[in-house]
């Protein structure tokens, strides 16, 4: 019973958050944004004959990860020698 009291003030913070966002009009794409998600994708469809596109996301989540772990690796390094007392 608690709990659903929280899940649903949380569900009305969130609601009440976004109500600006959900009164904004509807966002329409012009026609050189579609036509060039197109040329992308006919780009891609090319790569995947060579390479399959789903080892070559796969490859670039891997990367992305480790670029993230290294920076919040440093980021923590950081935030401890901005403590006085550790050095």
């Amino acid at each position: 019973m608690i709990v659903d009291l929280f899940l649903q003030l949380f569900y009305d913070f969130l609601w009440l958050i976004t109500a600006t966002l959900r009164g904004l009009q509807d966002v329409v794409l012009s026609s050189n944004i579609t036509s060039s998600m197109f040329s992308a994708g006919s780009y891609l469809a090319n790569i995947n004959q060579v390479f399959p596109a789903t080892t070559l996301i796969a490859i670039l989540g891997v990367i992305i990860s480790v670029e993230v772990f290294i920076l919040t690796y440093k980021g923590i390094n950081w935030l401890i020698r901005k403590i006085p007392t550790i050095s």
